[in-house]
């Protein structure tokens, strides 16, 4: 049940509003922008870090992205709200409606970016970047603006109990024995999955994110062990980096899709350990014979 003070941000009204501005280069525009507000993108994204910039905060932001897609998929189930009627709809989304996925990925990516960088310039990127995606969902009528607002608070919640939770989280971790983190990077997906299992909807989704998260996670541990590839000290060693990761992971989605069209936890298992272990070494074998 709606509290009626906020029943007015699940009325079509807003949607409609927006799309009276509409045209085909806004509904190109705003297509283009929600494509980009996708877990796959801010995932890459959170590569591009890992790989150039910060191994640390990559991955941690990896989590933060998987959390908060893993919790919307959850609460989406818990909540059972529609979204806009078809009519309205400018692109093609099922499901239910609150809170907006796009707008919790994207509030949870930005907002733990923000709390690690801290320049005021970011927090306003940041602030711009959630906006876009936010608006993008309203106008092209997949969801109410309620939808959206729910998905920035959700998703700010979690990037700040993810920011805080970091010096208790790591510090535990040292303490534990190598089979132990293996065992932990294995656990806490299937946890999730057969949490998600309980619900019986959108199941497949939750266990693609899983499969990453396990993935990803089962990378980085073989890559501290065996790798420890230094983080990057100058722009070129960055320009160099990036090239070779989005080639590489181009590479493996291609021979994913081609060879194994329906093995698609498999391809999402290889895109994990690509980005977190295979692009590493590679990028250490390249920076050893330069």
């Amino acid at each position: 049940m709606i509290p009626e003070p906020a029943q007015f941000l699940f009325s079509e009204n807003i949607n409609i509003y927006l799309q009276s501005f509409g045209n085909r280069y806004l509904d190109i525009f705003f297509t283009a922008v929600t494509n980009a507000g996708s877990e796959q993108v801010y995932i890459f994204l959170a590569s591009l870090i890992f790989w150039c910039y910060s191994k640390k905060t990559g991955i941690r932001a990896m989590y933060v992205i998987l959390f908060s897609a893993f919790a919307a998929i959850f609460a989406k189930n818990l909540f059972g709200m529609p979204r806009p009627p078809e009519y309205l709809r400018k692109i093609p989304e099922t499901g239910f409606g609150l809170p907006s996925g796009h707008a919790q990925v994207s509030s949870g990516f930005w907002g733990y970016m923000g709390s690690r960088i801290r320049k005021s310039w970011f927090i306003m990127v940041a602030a711009l970047a959630i906006l876009s995606i936010s608006i993008s969902r309203v106008y092209l009528g997949v969801h109410y603006a309620g939808d959206v607002a729910g998905g920035i608070i959700f998703g700010l919640v979690i990037a700040y109990i993810s920011y805080k939770a970091e010096p208790c989280i790591t510090s535990r971790l040292q303490r534990i024995g190598r089979q132990s983190k293996y065992l932990v990077a294995v656990i806490i997906p299937v946890l999730l999955v057969t949490l998600a299992s309980r619900q019986s909807s959108l199941l497949k989704e939750q266990t693609e994110i899983g499969v990453i998260m396990a993935s990803i996670s089962i990378g980085y541990l073989l890559e501290e062990e065996r790798i420890c590839f230094e983080d990057a000290r100058n722009n070129k060693q960055r320009i160099k980096r990036a090239f070779a990761g989005v080639l590489l992971l181009a590479m493996v989605y291609l021979v994913s899709a081609l060879f194994f069209p329906g093995l698609i936890f498999f391809k999402y298992a290889a895109l994990g350990v690509t980005s977190t272990l295979i692009a590493p070494w590679v990028f250490a074998r390249m920076e050893s014979s330069s």
